[in-house]
């Protein structure tokens, strides 16, 4: 395992059903792909999720932020690099970057992971794993694979008064092999609030997110979120029976661009 490269590439295809209305690639499918891309290399140099399942542990994604300078369109082949940057005992942050077939640079990634305990959801020690295997992944500056990530890290990201703007049922579509919401599922609850002609106008150039706890399944989710700012800032909330108050689960934060050329 530790003969493969530090950085893996692997290429996939934007497929019809993955887009939108203006046949590009949706935000949350193109997140998803790099989340793929994560597990792939992961599991290929022996601390992915089906190992680690075994053991009664998996990994879950803490915080991300995603940079793009243009999003890719239905059948055009894409490949996405990632590798690990920092590791500490609890949490290890992953990079990405997603490349075109002809070799432009499409955006990037940084991303927070923790692994934690399937049964007690606390978080484990990562040098638990293969005696700290993870470690000798790291791609350092002195490494001549090295690439300097031009975005910043995941954002902190603070609303100030927001507002309840949609209550959304959660269903089986929502849940991952965690058995908690999936990720990117919380984006498209969000991007759900715009109506058409706002996403016929608006390309999506940055997200960040940051989980504070795992969503619960068929519990209703509350969209809090101002627009009293450059960026859309987000807060998903649940009522759980176990709680008195609103329980956080996310937060998010949008950037957009105004959409040039669109072939609608």
């Amino acid at each position: 395992m530790n003969q493969l490269p530090k950085i893996g590439r692997y290429s996939f295809r934007v497929e019809q059903y993955q887009c939108n209305v203006r046949k590009m690639l949706r935000f949350s499918s193109l997140v998803n792909i790099m989340l793929s891309a994560a597990d792939y290399h992961s599991t290929e140099r022996g601390f992915g999720t089906i190992y680690l399942n075994e053991m009664g542990k998996t990994w879950v994604l803490s915080r991300l932020a995603v940079e793009m300078e243009r999003i890719p369109s239905r059948h055009q082949e894409i490949t996405i690099e990632t590798w690990i940057d920092k590791v500490h005992p609890l949490f290890t942050s992953r990079n990405f970057r997603a490349l075109s077939k002809e070799g432009e640079v499409l955006g990037w990634g940084r991303s927070v992971w923790a692994m934690i305990d399937t049964t007690t959801r606390h978080p484990v020690d990562l040098m638990e794993i293969h005696d700290g295997l993870i470690t000798t992944f790291i791609v350092k500056p002195e490494d001549k694979e090295y690439l300097e990530v031009p975005i910043d890290r995941p954002a902190k990201i603070q609303l100030d008064e927001p507002s309840l703007f949609r209550i959304d049922n959660t269903y089986f579509s929502d849940v991952d092999f965690n058995g908690h919401i999936n990720s990117m599922r919380y984006v498209d609850h969000v991007l759900d609030i715009f109506p058409l002609s706002w996403h016929k106008k608006n390309n999506i150039k940055r997200l960040d997110i940051a989980f504070i706890a795992e969503g619960r399944p068929e519990i209703p989710i509350k969209i809090y979120g101002t627009f009293n700012h450059p960026d859309y800032l987000f807060k998903i909330m649940q009522d759980l029976p176990e709680n008195s108050e609103e329980s956080e689960a996310c937060r998010l934060r949008l950037r957009t661009i105004p959409l040039v050329g669109a072939d609608l």
